[in-house]
């Protein structure tokens, strides 16, 4: 006897739900992988570097290639090969130093205006010293955070510093993170992890059938009454008929 089919809507459904769950993850997971890279890229991109002699006044222009514009900021450093016992750039080294650092675009427009000096609290002539990093630069220059683009920056110096003189100096920017900028790695891994998983389960649970079957489901016919169970079924109703009739009365 020859079978019927019929569409498994089930199988076809959870079939889609695999691919379809199966691409977030990929998706997701390359999406994560690649802002990792990013973010790992601004941690250790300098938008700016360059040889300077804070020791004598006067200008230097160089490219400002901003390629981050979701720190929290960024700075200006100074590496200078004359260290202390701590491995430290001594800040004694800055004394007198005065200057300023600006950055244009394309247009000439000026974005952002710095001082090398620091605005408030201390003596004129003092430079803006922050902090050191674990590497022994100074930070001279805290900057605002601005859009990602193509500058310039133009540092000028007014007052130089002379204890400086001799000594190779080198002015870089590095951007300032603190780790929300990988947020997004975090959630876009989480998405594809909860797709990835939601993959699984319904493929293991929809493929054994699609391999074995497609998206057909086999459905077997009603058989038709046999010859002993029509006539059974008619002797059956033939007793039902005579039990149903009413007695008849008697004439004598």
């Amino acid at each position: 006897m020859t079978s019927m089919r019929k569409l498994a809507l089930g199988r076809i459904v959870g079939l889609l739900l695999t691919v379809l769950s199966l691409g977030i993850a990929v998706l997701s997971g390359y999406e994560s992988w690649r802002f990792n890279q990013t973010v790992h890229d601004w941690d250790i991109a300098r938008p700016m570097e360059t040889a300077i002699d804070l020791s004598r006044t006067g200008a230097v222009t160089v490219p400002f290639d901003q390629t981050c514009s979701v720190s929290h900021g960024e700075a200006v450093y100074l590496d200078c090969d004359l260290r202390d016992d701590t491995g430290q750039v001594p800040e004694e080294l800055l004394k007198g130093l005065s200057g300023k650092l600006v950055i244009t675009n394309a247009a000439g427009e000026e974005i952002v205006r710095r001082s090398l000096m620091n605005d408030g609290g201390v003596p004129s002539g003092e430079p803006i010293v922050y902090r050191g990093r674990p590497g022994g630069e100074i930070m001279l220059v805290n900057l605002p955070t601005f859009a990602a683009g193509k500058y310039s920056a133009t540092i000028t110096v007014d007052q130089p510093a002379p204890a400086l003189a001799g000594y190779q100096q080198t002015v870089y920017a590095r951007y300032q993170l603190c780790g929300l900028e990988q947020m997004p790695v975090a959630i876009l891994g989480f998405i594809s992890f909860c797709a990835g998983f939601v993959a699984l389960i319904s493929g293991s649970t929809t493929l054994p059938g699609w391999w074995r079957h497609g998206i057909w489901k086999p459905v077997s016919p009603e058989e038709p009454p046999s010859e002993d169970s029509a006539a059974q079924k008619d002797d059956s109703t033939e007793t039902d008929s005579s039990d149903s009739e009413p007695p008849r009365e008697l004439y004598f």
